[in-house]
Formats: C-alpha cells, structure tokens, sequence
C-alpha cells in the first residue's frame, strides 16, 4: 500500500511539472503575468458542496504563434496542427494554472458517511490553455492533468484553511473517493455580441459556448454576459463566468481600468467525477443532475502592473438528490511583470 501510494505521489509530481519548462523560459519581448486565486464559500456564510480552492496562474501573451519558446515541447507537438494554433490573423496567449479544490458534504461535524449529499473530494491540477483571437472572437483550448483522492492532500488543505478561519472542523474526509488521475480536454468560445461605440465608458454583450470531454468532467454549456466598464475590447480576451481562474488582461493595460459583469450559462453535464465517484473504483457516490445552471457577478479592474478580481457565483446542484445551490465566492491578484 505505501508502495502504490508512493507511485502515485510520483505521477501527480510529474504531471504538474510538465509545463515548467515554458513557465520558466525567459522572453523579454512578451509581457508575463502571475495570478493567484483564493475561492471560499465563507464569502457567502455557506460550508457545503464547493467549499473552498486555491489556485496558482502563469501566463504570458500577446504573441503571434504557438511554437517550444511559448508551449512545453509535448504540448506545441500535440496541438501544433489544431486550430487553436493555424487561424490565420490572430492575435494569441497562454495561462498554466495550478489549483486544488475541494468538496464536501453539508454536514462536515459527522465522521459518518452521509450517503445522500456529495462525497469528500480533493483535486489537484494543472490547466493549460491556449488562447487565439481578434477583435470579435477568442478561441479558449485547455487541457487538464491531474488526481484526487487522499494523495492531494484536500484533508490537510481544508482544516489548515478552517483553523485559519476559525471555522469548524471538518471530520468526514475518512470518506471521500479513492486516488485517481484525471484528465480533461475542454474548448470555450466567446463571441462579442455587441459592444457600445466610445473611447470612454462602453458596455457590452458576449456570447459564450463551450464543451469539455474527460473523466474529470464531460459536458456542453452556453451562455450570455453583460459587461459595463472601460477597455471591454481587450478584456474580453480571457473572459469566463469564473473570471478569477483566469489572466486578468486589464493587466496590460497603461491606464487604470475597470469593468462590472453578470451573467449566466446552462448546459448538460454528462459525467463528474465529484459526484459519480471514482470510475475504475467503487467510492461514494450520488446520482448526478444532468442539466445544471451558473449565475455570476464580479467586479474587474486594473491599477499599475496590478489586476483584481471579485465575484460571486451561485451554482444550480450538481446532484439529483440536493435542491440547494451552491454559493461561493472568489477573489484574484493578478501581477504583470
């Protein structure tokens, strides 16, 4: 057993540390930035479902072209003849986020398992993605790599986090899924539907799709966001329903620039592993909602090198068993140096 757990601390190491060769190549003429996220449902007085994750982002952009000076070799390979990488006249970026999240019952005070609300879950991974776009449109391609299970250390992470908090402890993670490496290929687009004419305050409209296949989730989700604010014609780079797990572009900005959003986006979740449970294991387990729904709100703005972000989010339940919607907030620093 401490043999098979130590092989799988090994393969977790070496899937993060895939991308490190980018990260660390040195490019004076493309602008890099660095992202750390904090996302806590004490921000809306919650404790249950998504409860809480941190995350660590990368990224450096604009550029005109994927080559092994902007990608990890293996990833330029891989990706070199997709259209991420051969749309003509594009403008392109690319983020490597590392995070941990985790996932827990309503009830964190019984070390009994709860068989009717979500299994205990932590998840490590890394999130490559590989941006191209122009003036109307930007193309997202991301890949994951990465596990949960006990490995991850989401026990650990979430009670250092409540006894920070001065929280309760949490005493079910004797329960939660077993170790499993996980892996994710997901596509987003996002239209600019309209956008107000001016140099000053502008506001717009964006459209945004998308569709993700793994064992850590599979699904296709579309939605709308409402934009108000100042620079919306670059900032819409990068945007998702969950800004702060992104490169703030404002960033880049010279000037101090802000924006507020709201929006919302519906799809069909095919599988999750937070809820399905592992996939080549038995675990814990509650059937999974199939048609889920995100609503968000958030403020973004720039000073100096400095880019921030918060937002709220309420999510629809992810299992068929849980009316309630989870609720979390989020806030994000984002640096360019």
């Amino acid at each position: 057993m401490i043999k098979k757990q130590s092989m799988f601390y090994s393969l977790i190491i070496g899937l993060l540390f895939l991308p490190i060769s980018s990260i660390t190549h040195s490019d004076d003429n493309v602008p890099k930035y660095f992202n750390f996220t904090f996302e806590n449902d004490v921000f809306v007085g919650e404790d249950n479902g998504y409860t809480n994750g941190f995350g660590l982002t990368f990224g450096k952009g604009p550029f005109k072209e994927f080559n092994d000076d902007t990608l990890p070799s293996w990833q330029h390979w891989l990706t070199k003849d997709l259209y991420i990488s051969t749309m003509p006249n594009k403008q392109r970026g690319v983020a490597h986020m590392f995070f941990q999240r985790m996932q827990t019952p309503d009830d964190i005070l019984t070390d009994e398992l709860i068989i009717d609300d979500v299994p205990y879950v932590g998840l490590v991974a890394w999130q490559g993605t590989m941006y191209a776009w122009d003036s109307e449109i930007s193309d997202q391609f991301s890949l994951y790599l990465g596990a949960v299970g006990p490995a991850v250390l989401g026990e650990e992470a979430q009670k250092f986090v409540h006894s920070a908090l001065g929280s309760d402890e949490p005493l079910g993670w004797d329960n939660q899924i077993e170790n499993e490496l996980v892996v994710k290929v997901e596509l987003q687009r996002v239209w600019n539907l309209y956008r107000s004419s001016g140099d000053g305050f502008q506001f717009d409209i964006l459209g945004i799709t998308g569709a993700g296949i793994g064992n850590l989730e599979s699904a296709a989700k579309a939605g709308v966001a409402i934009r108000w604010g100042r620079n919306l014609s670059s900032s819409f780079v990068t945007f998702s329903l969950q800004a702060d797990r992104q490169i703030n572009p404002l960033a880049l900005s010279p000037t101090n620039d802000f924006y507020v959003f709201l929006g919302a986006k519906g799809g069909y979740v095919f599988n999750d592993i937070l809820i399905d449970g592992n996939t080549f294991s038995d675990s814990h387990s509650v059937p999974l909602e199939h048609v889920q729904d995100q609503v968000s709100a958030g403020a973004v703005w720039n000073i100096g090198r400095y880019g921030f972000v918060f937002q709220l989010s309420s999510n629809s339940s992810k299992s068929a068993l849980i009316d309630d919607r989870e609720e979390f907030g989020a806030m994000s620093i984002t640096y360019r140096y």
